[in-house]
């Protein structure tokens, strides 16, 4: 649909790319609003939910295209990177695509980062704990299937942009795509405590998936084994982590193996062990400075005077950080969090102390 849509704007009424990408993501979130629609208030369970919208969108797309299949509009260079003047043919391209790149991962980060965006991750987390914490989690799905689907229709009008051209069957095939790219993404960049590296390893996932596709085609593989290569390639993506778990494994094994097999390996890896736990406090002496400084200057004398602004995103930093030195250290972190809140409450009480108040 978001292809159908920038192809129509861009050549039946000779839109501007960019803002025939913009509508496509307005339409596609209005989409997305659909689908969290049917599962949140008529209760549809989600896939079937999905399923309807897409069979709906079929004839919606022969709408929007004034029933053509197939819409070429390659018109006097109208595309998403014709605002970028450079002679090669794909210099435009690829600079541009990594200009909305990081746009949207930046969006991302920020949004998600904010009260809505945390509610919504917690939705899609444990949606009873959601609820248990008053979040209104029907509202939260379907504002997340909105963004999904928005940047979804993006794409959609970025690639026929860069095509040239859109068709009804565009999209087939995409979520063989999109789920090869998350899980190599994943597997190669781990974001599991990290978003902003989790929003990296999809882009590299995607980038990785396409090369990989790319080589095929060109080391002239016929078209009719190209479906069966993509079922091979998600199939390998699928085993990686396992396949990264088992390496592992037989790492340690080889390791215990070695130690007591050759006294010299025995010695050079207790010295390595020695530098990797040293390295590894220095790392949380240092996370527990910072977290130290951070609440001395939020909830400290110094406190007073720092803007509404700055206070929450000062708070909101903290609160970031003590969530991922909770997620490495486990229970211990609550008593390192007591620690430097006494701390804390005893450095404001010992400025506050003098001139005869108590200091206890």
């Amino acid at each position: 649909m978001g292809g159908m849509v920038s192809a129509v704007l861009i050549r039946d009424g000779g839109a501007d790319p960019i803002l025939a990408c913009l509508v496509a993501l307005c339409a596609g979130a209005i989409a997305g609003m659909v689908t969290g629609v049917l599962n949140t208030k008529l209760k549809i369970p989600p896939i079937l939910a999905g399923i309807i919208t897409l069979t709906g969108l079929t004839s919606v797309n022969l709408l929007i295209a004034k029933s053509r299949a197939f819409i070429s509009f390659n018109i006097n260079d109208k595309l998403y990177y014709s605002w970028i003047d450079i002679a090669s043919d794909f210099a435009p391209q690829l600079i541009s695509g990594l200009i909305i790149v990081i746009v949207i991962i930046l969006a991302l980060y920020w949004f998600f980062g904010t009260e809505l965006g945390a509610a919504i991750r917690a939705t899609g987390t444990n949606e009873n704990m959601a609820k248990a914490q008053g979040i209104n989690t029907s509202a939260k799905k379907i504002i997340a299937l909105m963004l999904s689907n928005a940047l979804i229709a993006l794409s959609g009008a970025l690639f026929a942009q860069y095509g040239g051209n859109a068709s009804q069957n565009m999209g087939t095939g995409a979520i063989v795509i999109g789920l090869a790219a998350v899980i190599i993404g994943e597997t190669l960049i781990p974001g599991k405590r990290n978003f902003a590296l989790a929003l990296i390893g999809v882009t590299v996932g995607s980038i990785i998936y396409r090369i990989i596709y790319v080589y095929v085609i060109y080391f002239g593989l016929q078209s009719e084994y190209v479906k069966l290569i993509t079922a091979i390639i998600v199939v390998l993506a699928l085993c990686l982590p396992m396949i990264k778990t088992f390496f592992i494994k037989v790492g340690k094994k080889a390791d215990t193996y070695f130690r007591g097999k050759y006294p010299k390996y025995n010695a050079y890896a207790i010295k390595r062990d020695e530098k990797a736990a040293a390295r590894k406090e220095e790392k949380k002496q240092k996370a527990i400075a910072d977290i130290k400084a951070l609440q001395l200057a939020v909830h400290g004398e110094n406190g007073a005077g720092l803007s509404p602004f700055k206070r929450a995103m000062m708070e909101r930093k903290l609160a970031r950080k003590k969530a991922k030195f909770e997620l490495k250290e486990g229970v211990k972190a609550l008593a390192v969090f007591d620690i430097i809140d006494r701390e804390t409450e005893e450095a404001e009480t010992s400025k506050q102390g003098e001139g005869g108040q108590d200091n206890a």
